[in-house]
């Protein structure tokens, strides 16, 4: 095997733009921005002063003052659940006790917004922390480790009170050691939305006996949750499901009527996150940030539905309120005031107090502005609680406009803190978007790059130059950390800047002159909608939209087509063209996406009706077959021998076999119709034996490669899409089951003319988002399909359900590539390289400039996350190809060996 000098190149140019976007990520997310302070009894406030130097301070009793006012409290956490689960009719006809409740105002039901990302583990943290983690914690939601910062379970187990937990072990994960029993269940096996929930109930009942020794008892139930993913929140196994649940809250209700105590014991349900309408959750859309809060106290009047809307990260000073414990430090949420109605007023102003000095402090440590008019409510409000509080005969209005002065300030102080809890290191991200720029530029003149050893003194000058400039600046980047951690950083960077700084030849005239000198018919029509649709990157809302520019795109580039080919009378090809664009509007029918079309009713969702199932039967068959005919059709393509033998035969034989197995697989998941004689072919066509069949497949097919020397690379990128396309096959979802044969229908047609290779390369990448968002997917987090990753496992193991995963959101991209790459070889994918560095360069402008945007963590950071992984995608590919091209011994004139 020989690698080229250009090879050589791409890739090292290639690890430079993943390095620079590793550092960009590093630097726009923030890590550890928490402290480790933990709260004790003693920040209990035991003075009021009106200001500094008054000479006669209120004195607090804060043992009477702060005080348990509950016997128990059971938090029930229902993973996914929707704030309409409980206001729709749709819905909430299926929770009939709950529902009599509220509306008889026996509890309180609260509307209640999370912050994005809306997944599990960073929304636990804000539930008991009362903090908004940081957007990364989307990532680290896959590996959680244990919270360091103070927490309700950190102060409870502190304060000596019994902690169970049963339920996602997250929190195991979370809290380790702060249980004095549990149950964990693993949230990731999201084909079980039964045995998940019944582990967790079974456990009720010896806990909810008058014997049990807890004081709080937490249960997270992820079968809601796991019906979501796989059919959304109209699912048929919705309504059981909310019925389960609501049986579970009568029971607890039931048994803290029951109770003789004292105090009265609290039960509280919530929802970590909530559910996009099309299942699924990780976005900011209504359904997945707006989330219930059911609170029920024995033999209290609540008040029913509750209007105005109340923050998640409330929940923890109130429920620190109520069980006498200290609200953790880093806390930001606001009392809930409906829930301390088992407080006296004095009690209640005392907790109101304590809630806006604690969150004062943090406001003061993070510099917040006193001259604000929030902050004038402050002091006001502090003045009004000393003279109420000298008062023998204070009135119950002037406590209530105490306490609104106190929530005033509350709102503000929260506010703030919520925002200023990002921080950007500026000096890093200019430094990783000078590098993806130097990256860009050298692909732009790829011909012209010449790689140069760089010299000892020119590193040493620029190293003094970043201690000059760290030492005048004070600059808190970690790229002014003189450790030697960091020292070996900034020495890496260093040395890329000066290897691609050396290797300019400065080409702005050479550029222009190859693009000149490459021009088509359509080169001016790509060429333009690819600088819209970059420029589109600096709005939010066509961020949003995406995918409908590129379908106006697509749909122009088409009709141009249509209109050229019928101009020259070749009539076949207009047909293909009309066929074509016929097909994508029926792609993209199948799944709305985005804002604009989010509450819709498409296509897709028609097919996974019950009463389509039919429909849905015959889709899966037409997909099936054409899946079929297109797999002979690829690797007839790629054989230069056409003649057929026993092995052909046998390849055809094993594509009809795993085609087969996916039909059975969907039979089985109750997608479509069971086929005559099931029993015995669910017994042939299983998952096991798709796995066996596909990897004889991989095996059939390199005996094929090497029995045939001629016309190797043809070979193997034919036999890499047809092994691609079965495997999406299994993992797409049933009425996505066509996208295959369209795809390879489209990238056929488009290599019946022959364009330049810049043409086809902006076709083909404007292709691979298109497909990319025509299977559902957009840059929200929310439509990350998770289900394929749990296809034919019967125990959760986190890499295979990450490769599955990955394939299925990247599969269509990776498959456009390789017909891109089957025509045009390494300029295809030297010019592929360029324009994802392009959007990515720009992109990366947009973040530093914006990051202080209001939808910043909405909107743009989850774009930025995909434009990452689609970057890490194309190096991964460009590596493959590399080093297929040199096993093919593809070379070309301008290259030497390395």
């Amino acid at each position: 095997m020989r690698l080229t000098k250009r090879s050589v190149t791409l890739l090292y140019l290639s690890s430079c733009k993943i390095f620079a976007d590793l550092l960009f990520l590093y630097g726009f997310f923030s890590f550890g921005y928490n402290d480790s302070l933990t709260s004790t009894p003693n920040d209990l406030p035991s003075t009021l002063r009106p200001n500094p130097n008054h000479s006669e301070p209120w004195r607090f009793d804060t043992r009477r003052l702060y005080q348990k006012s509950v016997n128990r409290v059971v938090l029930m956490v229902i993973d996914g659940i929707r704030y309409d689960f409980f206001m729709e009719p749709e819905y909430n006809v299926f929770m009939p006790f709950s529902i009599d409740l509220i509306k008889q105002n026996q509890s309180c039901l609260f509307r209640t917004r999370v912050n994005a990302p809306t997944v599990t583990m960073p929304r636990i943290k804000a539930l008991t922390t009362g903090t908004v983690p940081n957007f990364i914690d989307l990532v680290l939601n896959l590996d959680s480790s244990a919270v360091q910062q103070d927490s309700i379970i950190y102060q409870a187990c502190a304060a000596n009170k019994h902690v169970i937990f049963y339920g996602d072990d997250t929190w195991l994960k979370l809290f380790p050691n702060s249980f004095i029993r549990y149950d964990g269940i693993t949230s990731f096996y999201i084909s079980d939305y039964t045995e998940v929930d019944n582990n967790v109930t079974r456990h009720l009942e010896n806990e909810l006996k008058s014997s049990a020794d807890w004081d709080i008892m937490i249960l997270h139930y992820l079968g809601l949750d796991h019906i979501g993913h796989m059919g959304g929140p109209r699912s048929k196994l919705m309504p059981n499901k909310l019925s389960e649940m609501d049986n579970i809250i009568q029971r607890i209700v039931n048994y803290m009527n029951s109770e003789e105590s004292e105090l009265p014991s609290i039960l509280i349900v919530c929802g970590d996150h909530g559910m996009r309408d099309n299942g699924g959750h990780g976005g900011s859309s209504i359904g997945e940030v707006v989330v219930p809060l059911f609170v029920y106290f024995k033999n209290k009047i609540c008040g029913g539905s509750i209007e105005g809307e109340i923050m998640q990260t409330d929940f923890v000073p109130t429920i620190s309120v109520i069980m006498g414990l200290p609200i953790p430090s880093g806390n930001t949420g606001k009392l809930i005031h409906k829930i301390l109605q088992n407080l006296n007023i004095n009690e209640i102003l005392f907790a109101y107090h304590y809630n806006t000095q604690q969150i004062y402090k943090n406001y003061n440590s993070r510099k917040g502005l006193m001259n604000k008019g929030f902050m004038k409510d402050f002091n006001h409000a502090i003045f009004s609680y000393y003279d109420w509080l000298k008062k023998e005969n204070a009135s119950i209005d002037q406590a209530l406009h105490i306490i609104s002065l106190y929530e005033s300030a509350l709102n503000g102080m929260s506010n703030y803190l919520v925002k200023s809890i990002a921080k950007f290191d500026v000096f890093l991200i200019i430094v990783s978007i000078i590098l993806s720029i130097q990256v860009w530029l050298l692909l732009m003149n790829f011909d012209a790059v010449n790689i140069k050893f760089i010299k000892v003194n020119r590193l040493v000058y620029l190293m003094l130059i970043r201690w000059a400039v760290c030492v005048w600046l004070q600059c808190d980047s970690v790229l002014c950390e003189f450790t030697a951690t960091f020292n070996l950083l900034a020495i890496v960077i260093i040395t890329m800047f000066i290897i691609n700084l050396g290797s300019f030849c400065w080409p702005l005239t050479t550029i222009f002159s190859s693009l000149i000198n490459d021009m088509d018919k359509n080169v001016f029509y790509t060429l333009c909608g690819s600088l819209v649709h970059i420029l589109s990157l600096f709005s939010s809302s066509y961020i949003e939209e995406e995918h409908q520019l590129l379908y106006h795109l697509w749909t122009g580039f088409s009709a141009i087509q249509v209109y050229m080919a019928f101009v020259e009378h070749n009539y076949v090809t207009t047909a293909k063209w009309i066929v074509s664009m016929v097909l994508h509007r029926f792609c993209k029918d199948l799944n709305y996406i985005g804002n604009q079309w989010s509450g819709f009713y498409s296509l897709g969702d028609w097919f996974r009706e019950s009463h389509n199932q039919s429909y849905m039967s015959a889709l899966m068959v037409i997909g099936i077959l054409s899946t079929f005919f297109t797999c002979i059709n690829i690797y007839k393509a790629g054989k230069y021998n056409k003649r057929f033998n026993t092995l052909n035969y046998i390849i055809y034989f094993l594509y009809f076999w795993t085609l087969c197995c996916v039909y059975m697989y969907r039979v089985e998941t109750k997608e479509v119709s069971v086929p005559y004689g099931y029993n015995i072919l669910k017994l042939i066509f299983c998952l096991n034996t798709w796995t066996i069949t596909w990897y004889l497949l991989v095996g059939f097919h390199i005996v094929s490669v090497i029995k045939h020397n001629n016309n190797k690379w043809n070979n193997a990128v034919c036999i890499l899409i047809v092994l691609l396309i079965l495997r999406l096959s299994l993992l797409l979802r049933p009425h996505n089951i066509l996208l295959p044969a369209v795809l390879v229908f489209t990238c056929k047609l488009i290599r019946l003319k022959n364009w330049n290779t810049l043409t086809m390369t902006i076709i083909h990448y404007w292709l691979s988002l298109i497909f990319f968002f025509y299977q559902g997917n957009s840059n929200s987090i929310g439509t990350l399909d998770i289900v394929p990753g749990y296809i034919g496992q019967t125990s959760y193991d986190p890499v295979i359900a990450g490769i599955h995963i990955f394939t299925h959101m990247f599969g269509f991209p990776m498959l456009i590539y390789l017909f891109l790459v089957l025509d045009q070889k390494f300029l295809g994918l030297q010019k592929l390289c360029m324009l994802n560095v392009t959007q990515s360069c720009v992109y990366n402008l947009v973040i530093l400039l914006f990051h202080n945007h209001l939808f910043i963590w909405s909107v743009f950071s989850p774009k930025l996350l995909y434009i990452s992984t689609f970057t890490c995608t194309t190096y991964i590919f460009s590596a493959l190809i590399v080093i297929l091209l040199s096993v093919c011994g593809i070379s070309y004139q301008k290259e030497f060996n390395v």
